[in-house]
């Protein structure tokens, strides 16, 4: 036995290497004269040390500390008892809950290098900016975890009322099972987008399956990542053939996941979709899977499998009542089990429309709601109208009738390009879209402009890469140095919106209505703030002109053409023959254009006399909408997040350089401390305005919700940076030589993600404040008044400083156990009562609904009980863990 320092040396004991903590955790051998020798078993190396000046720090588990046997289980710590300087510990086994002795010799040399106290006794410290930073983070981490709307803040979006009142609605539900039918262009992708990013971020939803039309995929992984900053991978037939042979399950590849509606009428991956246990499933244009076809038995069976469903259609009822009541049925077959008896409701609830919408007028917010709750499919199905929704511009459709008859391709693309460069130079100072049917077009209009007039044109195709895309869409709408026009062609143009131009070129017209619209609906969007013009080129009898003349018969221009599939359906082959020059019949070509108007006048009609103002009052119910966009609008409103993120950068080897008011660009260093993801090497241009980043789609638009934020966040409160510190005070009222110790612990509950505890009780901080004497100090100095006196310490002298106080540090460290615990219990004791609080209202309502609406499931109601359940139990089972520490000795110059 040897002593040195105030440490006492005894074989079997367990010491850490101050210079060398990745070697683990060493065990004393051998004690011999003035010479001790450590072997360290995790990377089996010798050390031989002299006693005197041993860089050696004593391993000591505390009460509550988790320690791990060197046969690989876990214990947590009850006692620590001491016997001839070596010591034991009393605890109870993790795995089967046994008692269990354990003399430190047999620990594992495997230790956690990174906690605060393994830290603080090998002198290992962080910057005091880094641990004011941890601090930040701690903060800024709680706020957000009970934020009623975390998880809607991220989207690269204009904030709509009825978009959020819909995404908050369905998000919290457990397991939500509904149709989103908002009329075109009022953002059903936006709002599946909102729904999935809160559910995810939440801890609601883990593994999401987006099943879309085979020609979007690419539109859905595009708006995925540049709206949401969602990574979702494609699995289509080559993806999923080049991974049989590794898994049993492709899809477990990955945890959110694109597939082309067409896969799944291939058994063996349907088979695997439906035991891929995902729990959230997004079907984008259901109304395209008929009933009655293999595809909607495929589409029903993966309905029966996945527990949350999205389902999107802007046509809910297009294909009739009974359709829709199949769609319905996928949703919660026990309610919608009798087609006769869903017919008779629905007209039983018509009879309550007038009665609403008087409500609705006078306002009076109560009894609206409580008649909307009484509405059948009101919680199954969310419908919003351009009417009542409101915001759209006026469109309006300008044809220019060329010179010629009949022309051959060459001439007609002669014609037009020529018509083209003459519309450009009358609206020299105004941005305009071109979509037309085909890439080769494109490039040939490209080198029209550019080789015979000089002009530059953006370029969007499908042969194009995504970044290629992106840098077009940017050249095209930087306001400053950008193109006047944008050249796409048809499938080019997918997932993209230009609101900020609005004179649309149809250089040719698509042969289907829906086509068309999908073309209009680029420019025509909420946020739209000019009229938009659509200029039409066509030579006569040509099949451009044909088309133009049916199109405007059926109204498609003026306004969303809604009836324009069935019209396609009833008049496609009558049309045909002028299309392909077949046929200049201009008597019955008349009579076809008069039948087309006459029969879209009467589809109207039948859509406005069905239209469900009551699911409208329901889909969109203007008080809570307005409350979601002011807390949304109120986390936005502070500068908190650009001077959190400007630190954390400068602190992380990450340079920014700040462009103009609203951007800046950042790009990682040499010095860079860790990876960053979703941060090239050549950097990234970043902004934290929602406005701006509108108006800049190349630039990421970061907030609380995006993974980048949520790494930094991460980083801070769960590695080790900052988590340790020392510094140095200069109070001439106090001795020189008094110290501080300041303890932060963390306080969280242990629970299944999707109980969602943080909403309850987040991940919070619990502060203990000792002098010296071990005296609590921490209601009377608050961190603030600390903060002020301090100062930087080298990392030279805080090691000394540790050494010094090493001893005395360990009792402190353990002493102020008690005292956090008695305020985590206070913190427990506080949610406890909202817990009951919140779920006992919610559990009224619920009931007070399912007594009034069949569309409520008992398993909403069970669900709710179980989550109070297990929280009040996690709430009794806490886990409170040391955080970071911060010594502070006062040196009065």
């Amino acid at each position: 036995m040897a002593s040195a320092n105030g440490q006492t040396f005894a074989a079997g004991q367990r010491w850490l290497s101050e210079t060398e903590l990745e070697q683990g955790l060493g065990i004393l051998t051998q004690v011999e004269g003035r010479m001790v020798t450590v072997l360290f078993p995790a990377t089996g190396e010798v050390r031989q040390y002299a006693s005197q000046q041993a860089p050696l720090a004593r391993y000591r588990l505390l009460p509550d500390d988790r320690g791990q046997h060197a046969e690989g289980w876990w214990f947590r710590v009850t006692e620590v008892t001491e016997q001839g300087d070596v010591v034991s510990y009393d605890g109870l086994r993790e795995d089967n809950e046994t008692q269990v002795k354990v003399p430190e010799a047999q620990l594992a040399a495997q230790v956690a290098t990174q906690h605060p106290l393994t830290r603080i006794l090998a002198g290992k410290t962080d910057r005091l900016d880094m641990y004011r930073l941890r601090r930040q983070a701690q903060q800024h981490l709680q706020a957000w975890q009970q934020n009623s709307v975390a998880g809607l803040l991220g989207a690269r979006a204009q904030l709509l009322p009825h978009q959020l009142y819909i995404a908050h609605t369905v998000a919290d539900r457990y397991q939500p099972r509904v149709l989103l039918a908002d009329e075109v262009g009022l953002g059903k992708t936006i709002e599946a987008g909102m729904i999935l990013q809160r559910r995810l971020l939440t801890g609601r939803s883990q593994r999401v399956v987006i099943m879309v039309p085979d020609s979007l995929c690419h539109q859905w992984l595009v708006e995925l990542k540049r709206r949401f900053a969602l990574a979702f991978s494609l699995f289509d037939q080559e993806r999923c053939e080049a991974l049989q042979d590794e898994l049993e399950n492709v899809f477990e590849a990955e945890q959110l996941v694109v597939i082309p509606q067409s896969l799944v009428a291939q058994p063996t991956w349907q088979a695997q979709l439906a035991a891929a246990q995902f729990d959230l499933f997004i079907v984008d244009e259901a109304h395209r899977i008929a009933p009655h076809t293999t595809d909607f038995a495929h589409l029903q069976q993966l309905c029966e499998a996945i527990p949350a469903v999205l389902l999107l259609t802007a046509t809910p009822e297009q294909a009739g009542l009974e359709a829709h009541f199949a769609r319905l049925q996928l949703l919660d077959p026990d309610r919608f089990h009798d087609f006769a008896q869903f017919q008779q409701e629905q007209q039983e609830y018509q009879q309550l429309t007038p009665l609403a919408e008087v409500l609705a007028r006078v306002g009076a917010e109560k009894l609206l709601d409580r008649l909307l709750d009484h509405y059948g499919t009101g919680r199954l199905m969310f419908r919003n109208s351009r009417a009542h929704v409101g915001g759209f511009p006026e469109r309006q459709a300008i044809s220019y009738e060329l010179d010629g008859v009949q022309l051959s391709h060459e001439e007609d693309f002669a014609e037009k390009s020529s018509w083209l460069h003459g519309l450009l130079q009358q609206h020299k100072h105004e941005k305009m879209v071109l979509i037309c049917r085909s890439a080769l077009t494109v490039q040939e209009l490209s080198d029209f402009l550019r080789v015979e007039h000089g002009i530059h044109a953006a370029v969007f195709h499908e042969g194009m890469s995504l970044l290629e895309r992106d840098r077009a869409a940017e050249f095209f709408a930087s306001p400053e140095d950008g193109c006047p026009i944008l050249l796409c062609s048809e499938i080019g143009s997918e997932g993209r919106n230009f609101q900020f131009a609005h004179h649309l070129v149809l250089f040719d017209l698509p042969a289907h209505p829906d086509l068309l619209e999908q073309r209009i609906g680029r420019l025509d969007r909420i946020g739209q703030q000019h009229k938009v013009m659509i200029h039409v080129p066509f030579s006569l009898d040509s099949r451009d002109d044909y088309l133009y003349q049916w199109y405007d018969a059926m109204d498609a221009f003026a306004s969303p053409n809604a009836v324009g599939a069935m019209l396609y359906d009833e008049f496609a082959e009558q049309l045909q023959p002028y299309l392909t020059g077949e046929s200049h019949d201009e008597l019955a070509f008349s009579e076809l254009l008069q039948a087309t108007a006459e029969r879209a006048a009467q589809l109207r009609q039948q859509i406005s006399a069905g239209r469900d103002k009551l699911q409208e009052l329901n889909a969109y119910r203007p008080a809570q909408a307005n409350a979601v966009l002011a807390a949304v609008e109120a986390s936005e409103g502070s500068a908190e997040l650009e001077s959190f993120m400007q630190e954390f950068w400068a602190r992380f080897g990450v340079d920014y350089d700040e462009l103009n008011e609203h951007s800046g660009w950042v790009r990682p260093t040499e010095h860079m401390r860790v990876s960053l993801p979703g941060l090239p090497d050549e950097g990234l241009t970043v902004t934290f305005s929602r406005r701006y980043a509108l108006e800049h789609e190349q630039v990421e638009f970061l907030s609380w919700d995006h993974p980048q934020v949520q790494h930094a966040l991460e980083l801070l409160t769960r590695d080790s940076f900052g988590s340790t510190c020392v510094a140095l005070m200069q109070n001439r009222a106090l001795p020189a030589g008094a110290w501080f110790v300041e303890l932060n612990f963390s306080t969280q509950l242990t629970a299944a993600p999707a109980m969602v505890a943080h909403e309850f009780y987040p991940q919070q901080n619990v502060r203990v404040l000792l002098d010296s004497q071990g005296r609590d100090l921490t209601t009377r100095v608050p961190a603030k008044a600390l903060d002020q006196q301090l100062q930087f310490v080298d990392k030279k002298q805080a090691r000394k400083l540790l050494q010094q106080l090493r001893q005395n540090l360990q009792q402190h460290i353990q002493a102020a156990w008690a005292p956090a615990e008695q305020q985590q219990q206070a913190l427990l004791a506080a949610a406890d009562d909202r817990l009951t609080t919140e779920m006992g209202r919610a559990r009224q309502r619920l009931h007070e609904l399912k007594q009034r609406n069949p569309a409520v499931r008992q398993s909403e109601i069970d669900a709710l009980d179980e989550r109070q359940q297990q929280l009040t139990q996690a709430l009794k089972q806490p886990l409170l863990q040391l955080d970071s520490v911060r010594v502070m000795v006062n040196l009065p110059a």
